[in-house]
């Protein structure tokens, strides 16, 4: 009765974030898993059973994105630049990022470490780093282009290097 009165609605939530829809089947099941092996857990003086289930759809969903995200990154093994054709040889190992981090500003890299490397979400690293919203996607935004011009420079000096 459960599946048959929130699984579309869920379905919906999951797909939303998703974007797959084998994906998004299979973690509709594992979410009414979740839901009824930890039923005993739902409080509706904290909000409707509908709120609970969702919640838990969301981070499900939003897990897997960011498992399958880090699995991506994984998956990289050389920039594909259009500038130059050598710059293509170029592969991430060739390319210190230790030094090239070590550039940007500490305000900026955490920010930078803690949505990217540790799955915070903006409004969850605003919360423990205790300042607005705003200034959390600010200095995220200039993190990466930052972090972008860094990481130009760095192509752009391995390359007069590699070529002299």
């Amino acid at each position: 009765m459960l599946y048959d009165s929130y699984s579309g609605a869920i379905f919906s939530i999951i797909f939303g974030i998703i974007k797959r829809n084998s994906e998004s089947e299979e973690l509709l099941h594992t979410v009414f898993l979740k839901v009824w092996n930890n039923i005993d857990s739902f409080d509706q003086n904290k909000g409707t059973l509908f709120t609970w289930m969702a919640q838990i759809a969301r981070n499900a969903a939003l897990d897997l994105k960011r498992l399958k995200s880090f699995e991506n990154v994984g998956n990289t093994e050389s920039f594909t630049l259009h500038e130059h054709d050598s710059y293509s040889t170029l592969t991430t190992q060739d390319i210190d990022l230790k030094k090239i981090t070590d550039k940007i500003p500490e305000k900026y890299k955490v920010i930078l470490d803690k949505i990217y490397l540790e799955g915070y979400t903006h409004q969850e690293l605003a919360d423990e780093m205790n300042i607005p919203l705003g200034t959390v996607k600010s200095r995220l935004r200039e993190g990466v282009n930052l972090l972008r011009q860094s990481l130009k420079n760095e192509r752009h000096l391995l390359y007069m290097f590699i070529n002299f």
